[in-house]
């Protein structure tokens, strides 16, 4: 596969691109990306699906620019799709020749199976939930797919979009109760059997009403990607924007890009939702591109990573050049330290998850600088471990990164994130385990060591090394609860 591949998605209100690099076999990051609201759709709706010349000559105008941009990124493979508005065009070969000819790019356009099923693969292999339907609304239709235990079971799409319904119900009648027997029509087709309390929320829709949220509850995490929204928490928020008059959006937080066509999306929503007996929502932040991009990067692999890989972790390891030795030590050293402890601590499987990835990358920091390198570390990992974790999973993995073998602080430096970490007690239990295996494979290279633990509070390390240096150190760890250490050399 290219090193360095883009992804053009052309969709009924917007022309999108991601560029990727790759960094080994299944190992990736985005680059680059950007968008044009070309509104390629615009008035086809009201006149049988045919492409308008004015929005035909934006998308174009968007799409030359788009292939030197992929050019002047050196990449070798474009992948160029097109959706809903394309499909439904009677004259979508005069548009696709002419990008042929004046972009030099190959346009394919893709049925709403086919969108679906990229978008399902998107969030079946980046997003922490492994379970839950698919809610991709786009411009002209929206579509879905069914994820069960990370795997996609089956696929829809219903003509139902934000500018259809904006061009046939919003702009000049204003018929909302028109628009909600259209969604209802449409939404007899759907099986009997997509029903789920989850909805992955993919599109810009539900990535704009889910910033909205955010903003207003001073969420401390910039990132929409896995983002939880609770449905019935919100569903009064939806109906207000939904029947609100256009001038009052903007007021009410709508980005102005958004206002046009925000009242029919949170339509769309809000029905989808009830038909699919929905109490969550976790926002998507990959879609159509990165489906379209792992078809090609997981061929041969049924569209799936490999089990327990996670495609974050590996570009990290890639990108600053881990070293694996030490890494896989430290998680070595600190899980065997948890499982000695637990008649202490009790924490249970997620605590370790959080431990199991912590120790493999604490060391990252060191990359950037020595000095704060678990300030650097704790920041990075923040923001690189983007796929396959919950917000919760990458703040509690930045925070045991960050003050490893330090006390915990209870006061406001942390209060605003408290929704979300684990127990506190639990964090330095597991800060302390992961300073306690660091501080030990720091001064042996070729670590041979057990642990034991004696009811009495006490935790014996026997080992064939002095660890002289070590032991110094791990006096002045911080403890979580009274606990004695005793080394015995074998």
């Amino acid at each position: 596969m290219a090193k360095i591949t883009s992804v053009i998605d052309i969709g009924s209100n917007s022309v999108r691109m991601a560029i990727f690099r790759k960094t080994s076999r299944f190992a990736f990051h985005l680059i680059y990306e950007t968008k044009s609201k070309v509104r390629i759709s615009e008035g086809c709706y009201e006149s049988g699906g045919v492409l308008g010349q004015a929005p035909m000559n934006r998308a174009v105008s968007a799409l030359k620019e788009f292939a030197q941009i992929s050019k002047a990124h050196k990449a070798r493979k474009v992948f160029c799709v097109a959706t809903s508005a394309l499909r439904d065009a009677p004259n979508s070969k005069v548009f696709v020749d002419r990008v042929k000819k004046e972009c030099g790019l190959s346009v394919k356009i893709i049925d709403g199976k086919k969108e679906a099923l990229y978008g399902g693969i998107a969030c079946a292999n980046l997003l922490h939930y492994k379970d839950g339907i698919t809610m991709d609304v786009g411009g002209g239709s929206t579509e879905c797919a069914f994820i069960r235990d990370g795997k996609i079971v089956d696929l829809i799409s219903l003509d139902i979009g934000t500018i259809r319904l904006k061009e046939l119900f919003f702009d000049k009648k204003n018929n909302i109760e028109g628009a909600r027997r259209f969604i209802q029509e449409q939404l007899k087709a759907v099986p009997s059997h997509f029903k789920h309390n989850r909805i992955f929320g993919v599109g810009g829709t539900i990535r704009a009403l889910s910033k909205m949220i955010m903003k207003y509850k001073q969420y401390p995490i910039a990132e929409i990607h896995g983002y939880e929204v609770d449905v019935a928490q919100n569903l009064k928020f939806f109906e207000k924007i939904s029947q609100a008059n256009e001038d009052k959006l903007e007021s009410m937080g709508v980005p102005q890009d958004r206002i046009d066509n925000i009242r029919s999306g949170c339509l769309i929503l809000q029905m989808f939702l009830a038909h699919f007996g929905a109490e969550q929502i976790v926002t998507s932040g990959v879609g159509v591109r990165e489906g379209v991009y792992l078809s090609d990067l997981l061929r041969g692999h049924k569209n799936s990573f490999p089990k327990a890989f996670n495609p974050s972790i590996s570009a990290i390891e890639d990108r600053f050049m881990l070293d694996k030795t030490y890494a896989e030590m430290t998680r070595r050293e600190s899980l065997k330290i948890f499982d000695a402890l637990f008649p202490l601590h009790k924490l249970d499987e997620q605590c370790k998850k959080l431990l199991n990835t912590a120790s493999y990358l604490s060391s990252i920091g060191r990359i950037l600088n020595f000095y704060n390198a678990n300030l650097h570390g704790s920041y990075v990992l923040l923001n690189a471990l983007e796929y396959g974790f919950s917000h919760s999973e990458r703040l509690g993995i930045c925070l045991l990164v960050e003050y490893s073998g330090k006390k915990i602080p209870q006061d406001g430096s942390i209060e605003h994130i408290s929704d979300l970490m684990p127990k506190l007690l639990s964090l330095q239990w597991l800060s302390f385990m992961l300073a306690l295996a660091e501080t030990l494979c720091r001064s042996e290279g070729n670590l041979q060591i057990r642990y034991e633990y004696v009811k009495s509070k006490i935790l014996r390390i026997y080992t064939s090394a002095d660890l002289y240096l070590a032991r110094e150190n791990i006096s002045k760890l911080h403890k979580p609860e009274p606990l004695q250490i005793e080394f015995i050399k074998v």
